[in-house]
């Protein structure tokens, strides 16, 4: 299941129904994060195999994407996207790459990248 899977309710539902083999995660699809994180879960606790990835992205979906893939056993992670292979400009300091097939997320805190201000220019709205 793909661009159909937004939410549990719609998940549980496919897997009630007996109608995936694999799921895609996509982050945006999700609400974010929090939600892709929650759709995850479900997934290893029901055994479903998994994609993890977003509709699209740089260097900063790209380390969302690897740290949430991070979290689905071996056996249940059919595919991650390196989305910043696919892209002319880096926009981070030092993000996932992908090396003999494989994509791991950083250690360091957050998403574990440092954005390039010059490269994304100035902030389009700022909250104080």
């Amino acid at each position: 299941m793909d661009e159909n899977i937004d939410g549990l309710p719609i998940l549980l539902q496919a897997h009630n129904d007996d109608a995936m083999d694999v799921v895609n995660i996509k982050i945006s699809k999700f609400g974010g994060l929090t939600k892709a994180k929650q759709a995850r879960d479900l997934c290893v606790d029901l055994g479903i195999a998994a994609t993890v990835e977003d509709s699209w992205g740089g260097d900063l979906v790209t380390a969302a994407i690897a740290h949430l893939a991070q979290g689905v056993p071996t056996e249940l992670l059919f595919t991650s996207t390196d989305f910043n292979s696919y892209v002319t400009v880096s926009t981070a300091d030092v993000p996932p790459q992908r090396e003999r097939g494989r994509m791991s997320a950083s250690v360091k805190p957050g998403l574990g990248v440092t954005l390039k201000e010059d490269v994304i220019g100035d902030p389009v709205l700022v909250i104080t």
